[in-house]
C-alpha cells in the first residue's frame, strides 16, 4: 500500500523527497494515525476520556487518547508513532523525543530520527536543532560510530549524519545535502532579472544575487555539482509542482558543455542520467521524469 492510499480523517503524510525518509517510514506513521482513529471510535462512550465532550472523534482528541496509551503503556508502538505523526503534520519536531527512548536500545531508532527530522526540514525548512541534538544523545556514541563503520545500510549513514550533527554540522551538512539545498534556494530566488521586481524588497533581491552567485560559482568550480542542481529542479517539479526550468537553464549556463559530456562519457548511472538532462535542458528542452524513473 503506498503511502498515499487510505487516508484517516485526520490526514496522511506523503513524501517530502528526502534522501532518508522513505516509503516505509511514511506508511508507518499512516498506519499509526488510521489505527489510532479507529481505536479512539471503538473506544466505549461510557469510558472517562469521553467524559464532558461531544464523543466525536477529533484530531485534538486522537492525540490525547495517543498520549495517554503511551502514558500507560510506554511500548505502544502504535501510540507513539500516531503522536510522531501528528507532530509532523503540525511541522514541529517535538515528536523526536518519542522516539529517542528507543535510541539506547534500538540501533534503528537513529534512522527513524535523522528521516523524520528530515521530513521535518523539508516540509518547513527549519533546521531541528536542539530537537534533534537532545534526541540523538540519548544514544550510546560507541554504538553509533560503530553503526557508521562501513557496510552500514541505511542505519549505517544515519549514524554517520548523526555523528556529524552532534560535531556541530548543519543538518543540510550532515545529510549530505548541503550543496542540494543551496540550489534548492537558487531555483527560485529572485534575481536582478526576475519579473516581480515591484513586489521584492531589496533586501531579498540582495539574498537572491548572492544564492545565485555562489551557485553559477560552485557549477563553475565543479560539473558533478549538476547532478544536485539537477535533482533540486525534480525535487520542485515533483514535490511541489513548480517549474524551474528557466532558472536552471540559467544556472547551468555556469558550467562548460564539453565539461559535461566528458563527465557523461559512458556512465549509465544516475549521475549521467541527470548530467544528460542538463544537455537537453541547455538544448531548450524541459524538465520530464526525475533521472532514477
Amino acid at each position: 500500500m503506498s503511502s498515499g492510499e487510505h487516508r484517516s480523517p485526520i490526514g496522511s503524510l506523503e513524501r517530502a523527497g528526502g534522501v532518508f525518509e522513505d516509503d516505509a517510514l511514511i506508511d508507518q506513521v499512516n498506519r499509526a494515525l488510521r489505527s489510532m482513529w479507529s481505536r479512539l471510535e471503538s473506544l466505549s462512550r461510557s469510558d472517562e476520556f469521553w467524559s464532558g465532550t461531544n464523543h466525536h472523534a477529533t484530531r485534538y482528541k486522537v492525540e490525547d487518547f495517543a498520549g495517554r496509551c503511551v502514558s500507560r503503556n510506554p511500548s505502544d508502538e502504535t501510540a507513539r508513532w500516531a503522536l510522531v505523526g501528528l507532530s509532523m503534520q503540525a511541522g514541529s519536531f517535538s515528536g523526536l523525543h518519542l522516539l529517542a527512548e528507543e535510541a539506547p536500545t534500538r540501533d534503528g531508532a537513529v534512522f527513524d530520527l535523522i528521516a523524520v527530522a528530515e521530513w521535518v526540514w523539508l516540509e518547513v525548512g527549519l533546521d531541528p536543532g536542539a530537537d534533534l541534538e537532545r534526541a540523538l544523545l540519548r544514544a550510546d556514541p560507541a554504538v553509533l560510530k560503530r553503526l557508521a563503520e562501513p557496510p552500514g545500510g541505511r542505519v549505517g549513514r544515519a549514524a554517520a549524519a548523526a555523528l556529524a550533527f552532534l560535531g556541530g554540522w548543519s543538518f543540510a551538512e550532515a545529510i549530505g545535502r548541503r550543496r542540494w539545498e543551496m540550489f534548492v534556494h537558487a531555483l527560485v530566488v529572485s534575481g536582478r532579472s526576475s519579473s516581480d521586481l515591484a513586489v521584492v524588497s531589496e533586501a531579498l533581491i540582495v539574498a537572491g544575487e548572492h544564492t545565485l552567485a555562489a551557485a553559477r560559482e560552485w557549477l563553475a568550480n565543479d560539473a558533478s555539482a549538476v547532478v544536485d542542481l539537477v535533482d533540486a529542479a525534480h525535487w520542485w517539479s515533483v514535490y511541489r509542482d513548480a517549474d524551474v526550468t528557466d532558472r536552471l537553464r540559467e544556472l547551468l549556463e555556469a558550467v562548460s558543455r564539453r565539461d559535461l559530456e566528458q563527465l557523461v562519457g559512458d556512465r549509465e548511472d544516475r549521475a549521467a542520467s541527470s548530467l544528460r538532462t542538463a544537455l537537453l535542458i541547455l538544448d531548450g528542452h524541459g524538465l520530464t521524469s526525475r533521472p532514477d524513473t
